[in-house]
């Protein structure tokens, strides 16, 4: 087995590679201490039984029994080599198709193997930019998934059947942590105590979970500050808000465009609970410096694992405000990702109640997703609480940074169309393990595409966000992803789950305590802010730096509306300025920077240099990279 692990926070301990941290119980427990759990999970394994599954069990009780973010690679030198992803998958792990490369370097094992493109992967990570399953973008190189144990090892036949790649090696791919909200019908009793105004069953777990994940969050911490990316949505005012409760050093920061909603609420938020806060404006020339330069090539490259486009938004503030000296480099970074956020997305499930959608509280945040769907002037739409119906549902909204029917007359290798491929991808994302008879109803319904997203995206896409803090040389944690608020948003009921209200309620009643403010102010966010407000503000809160952060220009500050985001020079990142304008001039207008950069990646081709555009020209835009 040839394992080649790049970071050096890798530790080696008895046959065991860990990264990260985990608590067990109370008690937090660093990489050698992991380690040495595995190897002795695996000691016992062979102890009880020298069959391979008694080895993997072992190896999956002792993942299941750690809660934290962590990877590990066991039985560095046995004929079996087990791979170990934490819930949220926050440290990848990829492996090949036939067992020889383990590395947290996804090229690498591309490399190794020299392994070609998988259309099919290619093609979903064009229209998504992100591979949904172990999968990715290269032919039999493959992702350990979120709460899952790989286990590579030699085809003995008393093993149990994995996915057998040749005649000496299997991989057998084991689920230990699920994520299957809220699917259970509640009884009479939970109904009543769930209805209404009132929620209280669950508002308390939710509350307890927040408790145990903010005390596990200070034990990681010690006596550094605690930095977070503050935006102006629900996720990171909850954590802003509960931390300054528990006394903590707090720092927040923010980028942007002076004036954008996001930065304005952020601003207020620091204020009114009275934390440092640092803000780095956006413009043209932050992205074309910073994208194009060797840095940014670098991160590019570095971090992209062939499942996921790397995550940008606030990779240029971090780099800008360390360099400036005014983020402390040995602070813990706790970016707001959260498990309440696939709860967003849910569409309107026919034979539910009827509902009305507070738009305040989905996909509020930094503008990553700003043009997405999500606006107060969408209907949203109703499916039938049905498995069909659910892939469909995801098929048209995840599947859109191209159009859908460029793609529809490919077919795969085996004559079928790439369409109905796709559709098999999300089923499996959606199912798991489970029969198609698990979705049945609304809440069932649910909880597939909460577990689609859990696998699909957020575990690539949005938590690859943690590889801008690792470019950077800090330290970071996950505290609205602990395990223990997993299960609490897990137990919460699909009508307090939807549109994340119940997160949203903790958020706003956790930051008008602490801030003491009037209820209606606590719950403004980035969606709700008034224009006149965002004008208010460069008055309101710290005018000097206002006008400092404008270079001086007291003109209004931005305020495109939400629709107009998608043309250049309107978002309120700014980072459009990534793409050479005549590259801007040729591409067709309703794509967003998203569906360049993916394109872009898989036909190797320079965002800022257009010399490419004379051989091409706009059919490139077109058809020619998805047929």
């Amino acid at each position: 087995m040839n394992v080649r692990l790049q970071d050096e926070r890798w530790v080696r301990r008895r046959g065991v590679a860990v990264r990260g941290q985990a608590f067990d119980g109370a008690d937090l427990l660093e990489a050698p201490a992991i380690a040495e759990r595995f190897a002795r999970a695996l000691e016992d394994g062979a102890g009880r039984n020298q069959d391979a599954d008694a080895h993997l069990e072992a190896v999956a009780a002792c993942a299941d029994s750690l809660e934290g973010f962590f990877a590990a690679v066991v039985g560095l030198d046995a004929d079996s080599t087990y791979l170990v992803a934490d819930g949220a998958r926050s440290i990848p792990l990829w492996y090949d198709a036939a067992g020889s490369v383990v590395s947290d370097r996804g090229w690498i094992a591309r490399d190794a193997v020299d392994a070609p493109r998988d259309p099919i992967a290619e093609r979903e990570f064009l229209l998504t930019r992100y591979v949904t399953g172990p999968d990715t973008i290269w032919q039999d190189v493959f992702a350990v998934q979120p709460g899952e144990v790989v286990r590579l090892g030699s085809n003995d036949a008393d093993e149990a059947p994995g996915v057998t790649d040749n005649g000496d090696r299997t991989i057998t791919r084991h689920t230990y942590r699920e994520y299957w909200p809220a699917a259970e019908t509640p009884t009479d009793e939970d109904e009543d105590k769930c209805s209404g105004d009132q929620p209280e069953i669950p508002l308390a777990r939710l509350e307890a979970g927040l408790r145990t994940a903010l005390d596990r969050l200070e034990v990681v911490a010690g006596d550094r500050p605690v930095v977070l990316p503050l935006s102006g949505g629900y996720d990171s005012r909850l954590l802003a808000a509960a931390l300054v409760e528990r006394g903590r050093d707090v720092i927040g920061f923010t980028f942007g465009r002076s004036g954008h909603p996001d930065v304005e609420v952020s601003r207020a938020v620091a204020a009114e609970l009275g934390i440092r806060w640092e803000f780095y404006p956006y413009s043209r020339a932050t992205w074309r410096e910073g994208y194009h330069g060797e840095a940014g090539r670098h991160y590019r490259e570095w971090a992209f694992g062939g499942d996921a486009l790397p995550f940008l938004a606030e990779w240029p503030a971090v780099r800008g405000l360390l360099e400036d000296d005014r983020l402390p480099e040995d602070a813990l970074y706790c970016p707001g990702h959260t498990v309440a956020t696939p709860s967003e997305r849910l569409p309107r499930f026919a034979g539910e109640p009827q509902f009305d959608i507070d738009w305040a509280t989905v996909g509020c945040g930094p503008a990553v997703d700003a043009d997405e769907r999500g606006t107060a002037d969408e209907a949203l739409e109703t499916v039938d609480p049905t498995l069909e119906a659910l892939v469909e549902y995801v098929l048209e909204t995840h599947y859109v940074l191209w159009d859908l029917d460029d793609v529809a007359n490919v077919s795969t290798s085996d004559g079928g169309s790439i369409q109905d491929a796709f559709r098999e991808r999300i089923r499996r994302g959606l199912l798991g393990d489970r029969s198609p008879a698990a979705v049945w109803d609304p809440a069932t319904a649910a909880a597939a595409y909460e577990r689609w997203e859990w696998r699909g995206r957020m575990s690539t896409f949005t938590n690859g966000d943690c590889r801008v803090y690792e470019d950077a040389g800090l330290e970071w944690w996950l505290p609205l992803w602990d395990p223990a608020y997993v299960r609490a948003w897990e137990a919460v009921p699909l009508a307090f789950r939807r549109g994340k209200g119940l997160h949203a309620d903790l958020a706003t009643a956790t930051y008008w305590r602490v801030a003491g403010i009037t209820h209606d102010r606590a719950a403004v966010t980035d969606r709700t802010l008034d224009p006149a407000d965002r004008l208010i503000s460069v008055v309101r809160h710290t005018p000097v730096q206002q006008f400092l952060e404008r270079g001086g220009d007291w003109e209004p500050p931005f305020l495109a509306p939400r629709e107009r985001w998608r043309e250049p020079g309107s978002h309120p990142l700014a980072w459009h300025g990534i793409v050479d304008d005549a590259i801007l001039e040729a591409a067709p207008s309703n794509r967003n920077l998203y569906a360049l950069r993916t394109l872009a990646r898989v036909e190797g081709v320079d965002l800022g240099d257009p010399s490419w555009l004379a051989d091409m020209g706009r059919e490139w835009f077109d058809r020619s990279s998805l047929e």
